[in-house]
């Protein structure tokens, strides 16, 4: 089955799209029933943006995260590759684990096709825009206007 990236990234996603404000400390309990995830795998998920340089972990009393970039610089494909690695989209979107230019699969190049207009497209997606259409959400949840 084809999935676009891991739960893990889901959940980092998700985590990110909540830190509103740069200047603060945010607990990895808040985050996660904010963003409706679970703490116990995303603490991991949160190791994983601490190391790609997205999040600062903030140790002591008050502690917890904070953002380290800036939410317009940060691409969600950027965030994809630091929880799911820089090859994130190197796999055969059949699952073959023999795909290449010289064995390709039949949706082979149907794929690599598909995958330049894809990883455009989230290298253009700010954090940003996610949070900005999150708060314009919650302000109208029916879509009414």
């Amino acid at each position: 089955m084809f999935q676009l990236y891991s739960k893990g990234c889901e959940y980092a996603i998700k985590a990110l799209s909540q830190m509103e404000d740069p200047s603060q400390n945010y607990s990895a309990k808040s985050i996660c029933r904010k963003a409706r995830i679970p703490e116990s795998f995303s603490r991991k998920v949160f190791q994983a943006l601490v190391h790609g340089k997205f999040l600062q972990a903030i140790q002591g009393p008050g502690g917890g995260y904070r953002l380290q970039q800036n939410l317009k610089e940060i691409s969600i494909l950027d965030i994809i590759r630091a929880v799911d690695g820089a090859k994130a989209f190197d796999h055969c979107i059949m699952g073959f684990a023999r795909c290449s230019e010289k064995a390709p699969c039949l949706l082979h190049y149907n794929w690599l096709k598909a995958k330049r207009h894809l990883v455009n497209e989230l290298s253009e997606r700010k954090l940003k825009d996610l949070i900005s259409m999150a708060q314009k959400k919650r302000r109208n949840p029916n879509g009414k206007s």
